[in-house]
């Protein structure tokens, strides 16, 4: 029979036992982006704007980024005659932020989104549609000025 709580022969009552601590419940939003594109199923439900931002600065750093016809023909013309570079949309791409809802592009595993950003050295606001295709790669569709 215990004789009190400094009695080491005794035991413990269930009161007195130690707690142990509660398994920690910290979210990474590592954790939160990946969760969001395994639940994003083509087309009925796009990836959270979070999830999808970061993989399009991924591939953007990555440099995994090829032009539909309209966005190279567009990039030719507007930016380079205005004094604009390819590094422009890479720094929109990179450090913007998301300018409209994301959509399903044509084929399955495929979700188009506008990116915006001011490029450093300018006053002007430009978007850029990137297509992300299956994770692996950016179709650019198109670049524009969004300030008219």
């Amino acid at each position: 029979m215990p004789i009190g709580p400094s009695d080491p022969d005794g035991q413990q009552l269930p009161a007195q036992a130690e707690r142990k601590p509660a398994p920690s419940t910290e979210v990474r939003r590592e954790d939160v982006h990946e969760i969001s594109r395994r639940l994003a199923v083509w087309p009925t439900r796009p990836p959270s704007p979070e999830a999808l931002l970061a993989t399009i600065k991924r591939l953007a750093a990555e440099r995994k980024i090829a032009y539909l016809d309209h966005g190279d023909v567009r990039f030719e013309t507007r930016f380079k005659d205005q004094g604009f570079d390819v590094f422009d949309m890479y720094y929109v791409l990179e450090n913007g932020g998301i300018g409209g809802k994301i959509e399903a592009g044509k084929k399955e595993g495929e979700w188009k989104v506008k990116v915006v950003a001011v490029p450093d050295g300018t006053e002007r606001k430009m978007g850029v549609v990137p297509i992300v295709v299956q994770e692996k790669r950016l179709l650019i569709k198109t670049v524009e000025w969004e300030d008219r």
